[in-house]
């Protein structure tokens, strides 16, 4: 009986564990555009905003995008696992030195910005694809010859290097991936980071 009582307590302990949400992440939604039932495609556009970061060290910048150049990628989906394709949304800053990509795909989203030759990204864009970066606000507005995306920081997000190290330097024969590990880095987008992209319709 004691068995049998310890056995249900730990499945108990278990599920209630496994039920509690990640703070990084929400239930999806769908996103809301106009360009969602395309199967390809490039627009091109304009991003306006400021995006603040903080490195490892703690020492906050500004990204600032003055109606700097973007565009939307449509890039179809050959599998058509859960979506046709997925919507990646270009921008540089002002400066032209640093690139920010946003994708959605399904009922997923992943943000990234590179530094540098490196990408620091946080992605749900895996597995069921069916949640979203929380803290991570997004909503569409459509004219008739523009769309914008409005992208709304309103807690700290977390962005890392890893999978970028993955793909440009992890070699399976010999297997580097401990040597790899003191090259993983993070950054930090802070609240009220906001980004608008201005994606022309035709």
């Amino acid at each position: 009986m004691k068995q049998k009582l310890v056995i249900f307590l730990l499945t108990i302990f278990e599920f209630s564990i496994f039920c509690q949400e990640n703070p990084n992440w929400k239930n999806g939604e769908s996103f809301n555009s106009v360009f969602q039932k395309l199967d390809t495609g490039c627009f091109k556009g304009s991003a306006s905003g400021v995006l603040f970061i903080k490195n490892n060290g703690g020492v906050e910048s500004i990204l600032d995008f003055q109606g700097s150049y973007a565009q939307l990628r449509i890039i179809k989906d050959d599998d058509e696992v859960y979506d046709n394709s997925t919507k990646e949304y270009i921008g540089k800053t002002t400066s032209g030195l640093t690139e920010i990509k946003y994708q959605t795909y399904a009922l997923a989203n992943s943000l990234g910005i590179k530094f540098g030759e490196q990408w620091y990204e946080l992605s749900f864009i895996d597995g069921a694809c069916d949640i979203v970066i929380n803290g991570l606000n997004y909503y569409y507005k459509a004219e008739n010859t523009t769309e914008y995306l409005v992208i709304i920081i309103d807690r700290e997000l977390v962005l890392d290097n890893w999978q970028c190290i993955i793909r440009t330097e992890h070699t399976m024969e010999p297997d580097n991936i401990k040597e790899l590990e003191s090259k993983r880095k993070e950054i930090k987008i802070l609240p009220n980071s906001t980004i608008v992209f201005a994606i022309n319709r035709k």
